[in-house]
């Protein structure tokens, strides 16, 4: 099992981050992609601004290993007929 410093970046501002024990690169993988997705609903949820959300994943050496990013633009259509 390895350690793995995840880091997660909104906007261009950090968020924070944790050290993980993983077996594997599929693991590393998993783990940041579900990390991305349980964050973003709840950082991005709130926001109605366009948004960029990356998790870089270091190994003990501080070496970058994998990065994931999910970037969301919304906008609400103007109805023309209003309800």
């Amino acid at each position: 099992m390895s350690k793995y410093l995840f880091e997660v970046v909104r906007n261009g501002q950090s968020l924070g981050d944790a050290w993980v024990d993983l077996d594997s690169r599929i693991d590393v993988r998993r783990e940041a992609l579900k990390a991305l997705h349980d964050i973003a609903i709840d950082e991005m949820a709130s926001s109605d601004l366009d948004e960029t959300m990356t998790v870089s994943v270091h190994n003990e050496a501080r070496k970058l290993v994998y990065s994931a990013t999910i970037s969301v633009s919304q906008s609400f259509p103007v109805s023309q007929h209003p309800h």
